[in-house]
């Protein structure tokens, strides 16, 4: 990165397949990438890190990923923290959840990997799109 610093990500994911293959490709994208499979897990993180994004799935097991990103709001507004949400969710009722959260990005799944580093590239400015 120009500024010396490596970009990071938050990934959550329940899927371990599909987070195996994403964090492969976060980090050929030379983003430093943390894996995580629920909510606790990425509040816990959370409190020790700050990424530059989180990828976050919606049909996380027990707290959703709308239900996370209301716990985490604060914290994401503070410190800027980026927010793209993953998810087969495709209905107009999701879509109006995140634009009322604020994301930055919403992608569906399945998606391509080309889609994943052009979406991204544009959230980070890492010219990577």
């Amino acid at each position: 990165m120009a500024d010396g610093h490596k970009k990071s990500v938050l990934l959550v994911e329940d899927n371990d397949d599909i987070a195996g293959y994403v964090k492969l490709f976060l980090e050929a994208m030379e983003l430093e990438t943390h894996h995580v499979a629920d909510a606790n897990a990425a509040i816990a993180y959370l409190k020790l890190h700050r990424p530059d994004l989180i990828l976050l799935d919606i049909g996380l097991p027990g707290v959703s990923g709308w239900q996370l990103l209301e716990m985490i709001k604060d914290q994401v507004t503070r410190d800027g923290i980026h927010v793209i949400v993953v998810t087969a969710f495709t209905d107009p009722a999701n879509r109006l959840v995140g634009k009322l959260q604020h994301v930055d990005a919403y992608l569906n799944k399945p998606y391509e990997f080309a889609q994943l580093k052009k979406v991204v590239g544009e959230v980070l400015g890492t010219g990577t799109s």
